[in-house]
């Protein structure tokens, strides 16, 4: 992914995160355990994050649950 590309990822996913609170903050800890922050993120992991906070705002659109989505996962480690 080119480096700009991969900077409106992480704005993205930023701005969902300032906008929506704590659901999307789940994700994002999801998707960077183990790593210092979403910028040390693979790509196929970064755009797979933006992929579920777009499904999160479905979700929460919808008044389902992260859970019930299939969108938190037992962290293994």
């Amino acid at each position: 992914m080119d480096p700009i590309r991969r900077e409106s990822y992480t704005r993205m996913i930023r701005h969902y995160r300032r906008h929506w609170g704590a659901p999307m903050q789940m994700l994002i800890d999801q998707a960077c355990f183990g790593v210092a922050g979403i910028e040390q993120l693979p790509d196929d992991a970064l755009v797979q994050l933006m992929r579920d906070m777009e499904r999160g705002l479905d979700c929460i659109r919808d008044d389902v649950s992260f859970e019930d989505a299939g969108l938190l996962r037992a962290q293994q480690g």
